[in-house]
């Protein structure tokens, strides 16, 4: 006979595992965000980035969140993300760019195994990213929402 509470067990250890992984992830950044926004670097960082985030409809702090999906991972530049003040336009602007250019040293790699040259994923998903979010905040704009 076919008993649930087995699946069931493994299911519920599955889950806590990601989200104690989660945590581990999350939390640190966090905390680190809250620092250097306290000490003024976010600040600094955020104002030399506002021209070109302004292409995309982003403030300045925006880039790290960009950064951190590019170059850690998705999970790092959640971290960042909550603790930003974003419309849920910015966040629909940041969550297309991140979902096409997320984790570029890893999935490069992963892309050259299709035989497509390391250099010309990189950039291609890079560009597509940044095209995708301008071409979206432009539709914002155009709608009357941006």
């Amino acid at each position: 006979m076919y008993s649930i509470v087995e699946p069931f067990k493994t299911g519920i250890m599955k889950s806590f595992r990601l989200l104690w992984l989660l945590i581990k992830i999350v939390v640190p950044i966090s905390c680190l965000m809250a620092v250097l926004d306290y000490y003024g670097i976010v600040g600094t960082v955020a104002g030399f980035f506002i021209p070109a985030m302004a292409l995309f409809g982003l403030p300045g702090e925006a880039t790290i969140v960009l950064l951190l999906s590019f170059f850690v991972n998705v999970y790092a530049a959640l971290g960042v993300l909550t603790t930003l003040a974003l419309t849920s336009q910015q966040v629909t602007v940041l969550a297309v760019m991140i979902g096409i250019c997320h984790e570029l040293p890893m999935e490069t790699v992963v892309c050259s195994y299709t035989g497509l040259p390391i250099p010309v994923s990189a950039a291609l998903r890079l560009f597509t990213a940044l095209g995708a979010g301008f071409l979206l905040n432009m539709i914002y704009i155009l709608v009357g929402g941006g």
